[in-house]
């Protein structure tokens, strides 16, 4: 966890996460991609306990930093996702697991492997065991492989062990959107549809807004296309839209009610909590995640 004073919070499945988050809502919410049972957080050659194994994770940003969500470019990421398949079904028995929108630039993919680990490798900060070695080069040979071919995947995300990714259905507390799994398959057109989910605020309701540095025209989830807008423009936008923009740092809320972009999004967590705990809780969630 990552709380809105930027301190980081490593926390267990079984240490009463949900409530805990409504309570104190995060700006960012990650687990681990690969599974550990340990005591401690896992932290590089200092780790000590077990190493469960856990997918590959592939990286991909196809949004620059610092500008506003492009519906276009993430349903496009339709035609990498199809690439990755196609090389990785070259070398071996892989099947992709999950792909998840990111929460703002990219999108992650999982893959399952043929190398599930049988026991628990032990894990110590003293030396570092042949199978933990054997299982690092080979990660790093297929991710220099699929990065060599296709540079968008960034294969230095897929070579480390430490790698962490964003919980599905968290909030990003950098866009006001949240992170989310696709349903395959993975076509430009299903992606685009699903996007529209990606928000947990108003996209009827609005809110006026003042802009505090220049928007470009992008298209948000929803389909619509917003901008250009000027810096000191005075605009009214959906709640989902204004917010986003707010939390990128590209304007500041100028109406009555919570004024402070945090009181927003803990309204956004409980509604999304609330409204959504029948379909998944934060029990099931960790696929990875430090603990057992």
């Amino acid at each position: 966890m990552v709380d809105s004073d930027g301190y980081w919070k490593w926390m267990k499945p079984d240490m009463g996460i949900r409530g805990q988050i409504l309570q104190n809502p995060p700006l960012h919410l990650y687990q681990t991609v690969l599974r550990f049972r340990t005591d401690n957080p896992p932290r590089g050659t200092e780790t000590t306990g077990y190493f469960l194994g856990g997918p590959l994770f592939f990286d991909a940003d196809v949004i620059e930093p610092h500008t506003p969500f492009s519906l276009w470019k993430i349903a496009g990421c339709s035609s990498l996702i199809s690439s990755l398949e196609d090389i990785l079904r070259d070398r071996g028995l892989y099947r992709i697991a999950r792909v998840s929108f990111s929460g703002l630039r990219g999108i992650h993919v999982f893959v399952d492997t043929c190398d599930d680990l049988c026991e628990p490798l032990t894990l110590s900060p003293y030396k570092q065991n042949r199978e933990w070695k054997d299982f690092r080069l080979e990660r790093i040979h297929i991710s220099r492989s699929v990065g060599y071919w296709y540079p968008y995947w960034d294969w230095k995300v897929t070579a480390d062990p430490w790698r962490i990714a964003r919980i599905p259905r968290s909030i990003h507390g950098g866009s006001a959107l949240q992170a989310m799994t696709f349903k395959p398959p993975y076509s430009m057109k299903r992606i685009r549809k699903q996007l529209r989910n990606a928000t947990p605020f108003s996209l009827s309701k609005k809110v006026r807004i003042r802009i505090t540095r220049p928007v470009p025209i992008f298209t948000f989830v929803d389909g619509e296309s917003y901008g250009s807008f000027r810096k000191d423009w005075v605009t009214k936008l959906p709640i989902a839209v204004a917010l986003h923009l707010v939390w990128l740092n590209f304007a500041k809320l100028r109406e009555s009610g919570p004024r402070n972009s945090g009181e927003w999004f803990e309204h956004g967590w409980q509604m999304l909590f609330r409204g959504g705990v029948s379909e998944i809780s934060m029990g099931q969630i960790p696929t990875g995640g430090v603990g057992g």
